[in-house]
């Protein structure tokens, strides 16, 4: 127990395995390290836990800005509606977020639904509502490499923060530097 006592994680984090490396679990205890993933996974994405979210410097106010400029903002979401339906509305409101007739909320009807399809199909049926333009940040390449395959008319924007790392972000995409990432880990 005094190896997780003083366990660390970092912005640069995608789950807890690297955290859990760092603190000397590599491997030596699969079944420890599994019970812990198993409680993480269920713990985090969870309602419980949302009230932790905080937003990326710089965020409330520039979709305060873009929805004050007359532009519908739809947080479209990987989260799901039984896990995290309760409490999203709640934290988005909660930081200052926009979340009226022009801000909405989408989560994913069920946890088993996959995150780039879900968006992707969001996205087509956005494009036959005629909007002048489409504009999409997103962190996720996987995300967006679908969505570029579908919805060639979306203007998407990688949001360079955290991601899973199952495939590298298009190159080809205007990208927003999350700063932190760049500072030094204390």
């Amino acid at each position: 127990m005094a190896l997780l006592k003083n366990i660390k994680t970092l912005r640069t984090d995608w789950g807890i395995v690297g955290a859990l490396t760092r603190a000397g679990l590599d491997g030596h205890h699969p079944e420890f390290q599994e019970a812990v993933k198993a409680y993480w996974q269920k713990s985090f994405f969870s309602n419980h836990y949302l009230q932790f979210d905080a937003p990326y410097d710089g965020a409330v106010e520039f979709v305060n800005a873009v929805s004050d400029a007359g532009a519908d903002v739809v947080y479209l979401t990987g989260r799901d509606v039984e896990r995290m339906g309760g409490s999203s509305g709640e934290v988005i409101a909660q930081w200052g977020f926009p979340l009226n007739e022009k801000a909405e909320l989408v989560l994913k009807p069920h946890r088993s639904m996959d995150d780039a399809k879900f968006k992707t199909d969001w996205f087509l049926d956005a494009e036959k509502k005629n909007y002048e333009a489409i504009y999409f940040f997103e962190n996720e390449p996987v995300n967006l490499h679908l969505l570029a395959q579908h919805c060639p008319k979306v203007q998407m924007i990688f949001f360079e923060s955290t991601h899973a790392g199952k495939a590298e972000p298009p190159a080809d995409l205007p990208r927003i530097m999350n700063f932190l990432l760049n500072q030094k880990e204390s």
